[in-house]
C-alpha cells in the first residue's frame, strides 16, 4: 500500500497550477522510463498514475506533492511513495481526497542496481511559462505547484508546446548524487513532455 507523510514546516509559497485539460487524454511515452498521467475528481480530488514502460521493475516511485488551501496557496508538502512496479504496470498516487486540493510537484524513480536500491531519474512537473516567437521554438518552463526555477528550453526540433500547458522535466540522477528539489541550474532536461489527465479506459486511443 502507498505510504502518505505530510511534513509540519508549512510553507508560504504561491501556487502556479497549470489550466487542467477537461477532455482524458493518453499520457506521452517518456524516454524517463515512466509514462505519467493525472486523474482529476470534481470535488477536489487529485490522483496522479505511474506506468512502468522500461524493462528493469521500479522497486520505488516517490511522488512529491503540495497540499493547497481554497485559495490556492501552498500549505505543506507531501510524499506518496509507490513500491514495486513490475514493466507494464502502473500504481497510483493519491495527493488529494474528496474536499482536499493538492498539485504535483515532482518523481523519482528507484530501481535495484547490484541489489541496492538507487534513484534513477528525477521528473519535476513544470508549465510552459512563455514561447519565444521565431521559427527555433525556445521556451521558458516555470514550476507548476511552486515557484523558485525556471529552465530555458527548446530548438527548432523540439516537440511543439503550448502556452500555459503542464509538462514534464526529466533528468537523469547523476551517479553518486541524491535527487535534487528543482532542476539544477544550466542542466538541460533530456526531455520534456506534456503531462496530460489519463485517458478514460473506455475510451478508444
Amino acid at each position: 500500500m502507498p505510504t502518505r507523510s505530510a511534513p509540519a514546516l508549512m510553507l508560504s509559497l504561491a501556487a502556479l497550477l497549470c489550466p487542467g485539460a477537461t477532455a482524458s487524454a493518453q499520457a506521452s511515452p517518456s524516454p524517463s522510463g515512466v509514462e505519467v498521467c493525472t486523474v482529476t475528481g470534481t470535488s477536489g480530488q487529485y490522483s496522479v498514475r505511474v506506468r512502468n514502460t522500461g524493462t528493469t521493475p521500479l522497486t520505488r516511485v516517490d511522488v512529491t506533492g503540495v497540499r493547497l488551501d481554497g485559495g490556492g496557496q501552498v500549505t505543506a508538502p507531501l510524499t506518496v511513495s509507490l513500491a514495486d512496479i513490475p514493466p507494464g504496470k502502473y500504481k497510483t498516487a493519491i495527493l488529494a481526497r474528496y474536499e482536499e486540493s493538492a498539485a504535483l510537484d515532482s518523481i523519482v524513480t528507484y530501481t535495484a542496481v547490484d541489489g541496492v536500491e538507487a534513484p534513477q531519474q528525477e521528473l519535476f512537473a513544470g508549465k510552459v511559462a512563455h514561447v519565444s516567437p521565431g521559427s527555433a521554438l525556445q521556451y521558458t518552463l516555470a514550476p507548476l505547484a511552486v515557484r523558485g526555477w525556471t529552465v530555458a528550453y527548446g530548438s527548432a526540433t523540439s516537440p511543439r508546446l503550448e502556452a500555459g500547458s503542464a509538462v514534464l522535466l526529466s533528468y537523469p540522477v547523476r551517479s553518486g548524487k541524491k535527487p535534487a528539489t528543482r532542476p539544477e541550474a544550466g542542466r538541460t532536461p533530456s526531455a520534456v513532455v506534456p503531462l496530460a489527465p489519463c485517458r478514460d479506459p473506455g475510451q478508444k486511443s
